[in-house]
């Protein structure tokens, strides 16, 4: 009962946080561009940035659907 309460908070806590990312995209993004290319892995991580707020609200959306054993049938 408390991993599935627990289970259920953090998939809300990770697609709230990406939807904070996507709304508020304007204050994060220069910020982290800013950073990453002066490094040789930050120039591949540029790629993969804009897509962190759907990464965040994917796994939290299959968080909270997965039932991980809870079988009612």
């Amino acid at each position: 009962m408390i991993l599935k309460f627990a289970r259920m908070l953090i998939a809300v806590a990770m697609v709230l946080t990406g939807l904070y990312l996507v709304v508020f995209g304007n204050s994060w993004g220069p910020l982290v561009f800013e950073s990453l290319p002066t490094s040789e892995v930050g120039l591949w991580l540029e790629l993969i940035v804009p897509f962190l707020p759907l990464v965040f609200i994917g796994i939290g959306a299959a968080l909270y659907v997965s039932r991980n054993g809870d079988r009612t049938t």
